[in-house]
């Protein structure tokens, strides 16, 4: 039989003792949803900082001026009944040209 020390402090009593979880904790870590890969860039204020490689590019207005563009796009194609649909990007010289094609046709990219 081991001998049990005798006259010890509650410190030394329980070092090295881990607790171990219980099935309750192991049950809610399971149910805890998982943050994703990468967060969104949506932002609340316009003084947050934008994510992605566009930032290295474009000033704050351009990117708003770009987002303001896109939604008013989307409005008239939802006006003219377009729902479902692709946005392509292509470069001609200079430019950079958005078109949007129906979700189920094939479109040749142009060089």
């Amino acid at each position: 039989m081991a001998k049990i020390p005798k006259n010890l402090s509650d410190k030394d009593m329980f070092k090295g003792w881990q607790e171990e979880p219980t099935i309750e904790e192991t049950m809610l870590k399971a149910a805890e949803p998982k943050r994703p890969a990468r967060p969104q860039a949506a932002r609340a204020f316009k003084s947050e900082p934008r994510d992605g490689a566009y930032q290295t590019y474009l000033s704050p207005a351009a990117v708003d001026t770009m987002e303001k563009l896109l939604l008013e796009i989307k409005l008239d194609l939802f006006k003219q009944g377009v729902s479902d649909y692709r946005i392509n990007v292509r470069r001609e010289g200079n430019a950079i040209l958005l078109e949007h094609v129906p979700a189920g046709a094939e479109s040749k990219p142009k060089k």
